[in-house]
């Protein structure tokens, strides 16, 4: 079952990402012809209950990673799944499928290896990648439906040919936190708190103080609709609803939009909290934007640069939250070069911050590449 799937359906989710850019307005993956549309119910085979040493935390306060691998709620044995316009659909999710090889774990190491190289031994690189929905909470009796997003991310943090990239390990934190609202019903993204999470991980590796999540305040859009959810087709019309959670500081943060060319622009925000509907991802950064820059009088005295695409948009206001100068550089947009960028604003630490569906592409790895030629 794996391979019929895997063959038919790989070039569909992987040439509709390199087309909508992973952009947090991407539109849903385009529909098959009639009579060729991939449909097919699964019957779910019943999982054996597993015991958990602790109890998951309280999600306010819950900072450090759980013991062990929460279940993943889960309806009767008879419940099904559906192949529906490329998504796999189940208990009123739906899931991009992954397809990344072996090959593309090699390329995208490639890529960073070469990025590194041209930055210099003078500029930290952290490379903080990001397993997609499926590769987390996907019930695991689907788990042959798609491929491994563990094996995938290892596979780059081994290839890379050059020394110097410092990995940031989200996967086995995400897992852990499998049982919370960390990705959306009805979108392609990871939600706030995933991202802060993923943050946490960055600012361990680091060396550096998080923000406690406590000690933030939590607010949310209620009633989103991602870009998974379609209404003209049975099976999208009725996914579990979502809301988007996103958290504030009390902190003297002034931030600037920039152009693709780097030109200042006019006075903006890392929280845009008029967003709503189906752009309510956008309260992250107001969406996507080539180049936002924030200084932060209560930071750590440190600047830094995050090389980013949209899942780095809910990732990178607590990256400014902490630091003193956050450059927020959007590989998809921006036109400038980064060396000379770094150079200009004498800035020695660097995130690049990818899914692992997008990594997976070549598109990204251009965009990565043309940054620094």
């Amino acid at each position: 079952m794996k391979n019929k799937f895997a063959v038919l359906l790989g070039s569909v989710m992987i040439g509709a990402l390199c087309m909508a850019g992973c952009g947090e307005n991407a539109a849903p993956l385009p529909q098959s012809s009639a009579g060729s549309e991939v449909s097919e119910n699964v019957q779910a085979t019943s999982a054996s209950e597993q015991e958990t040493s602790s109890e998951s935390e309280e999600q306010s306060k819950t900072e450090e990673q759980p013991e062990s691998v929460p279940e993943v709620s889960d309806p009767p044995p008879d419940g099904e799944a559906e192949f529906i316009n490329g998504l796999l659909v189940y208990n009123g999710v739906a899931y991009e499928q992954f397809f990344g090889d072996d090959d593309m774990a090699e390329n995208y190491a490639d890529v960073m290896s070469s990025v590194k190289k041209s930055l210099g031994d003078g500029i930290t690189v952290y490379n903080v990648l990001i397993p997609t929905h499926c590769g987390v909470t996907l019930p695991d009796k689907f788990k042959d439906y798609v491929a491994s997003q563990e094996d995938y991310l290892n596979k780059i943090t081994s290839s890379y040919s050059v020394e110097g990239i410092i990995p940031v390990n989200t996967y086995d934190t995400l897992l852990h936190h499998r049982d919370e609202y960390i990705y959306f019903n009805t979108d392609h993204h990871w939600t706030g708190r995933a991202a802060y999470y993923a943050y946490a991980d960055f600012c361990k590796t680091a060396g550096i103080d998080a923000i406690p999540l406590d000690s933030m305040t939590s607010k949310k859009i209620e009633g989103y609709q991602g870009s998974l959810a379609d209404s003209d087709i049975a099976g999208l019309d009725n996914l579990k609803e979502d809301y988007v959670e996103y958290f504030t500081v009390d902190k003297d943060i002034e931030t600037m939009l920039y152009d693709d060319t780097g030109e200042e622009l006019y006075e903006y925000s890392l929280i845009h909290e008029y967003a709503e509907g189906v752009n309510a991802y956008g309260v992250f950064l107001g969406g996507d934007q080539p180049l936002i820059v924030s200084e932060n009088a209560d930071g750590n005295g440190k600047k830094i640069a995050v090389v980013k695409e949209s899942y780095g948009n809910a990732f990178c206001p607590f990256i400014a939250y902490t630091y003193s100068e956050t450059h927020m550089i959007d590989s998809r947009y921006a036109e400038f070069n980064l060396n000379s960028y770094l150079a200009e604003h004498d800035i020695d630490e660097v995130i690049f911050i990818n899914n692992a569906m997008a990594s997976a592409t070549y598109q990204r790895c251009e965009e990565l590449e043309a940054l620094v030629d």
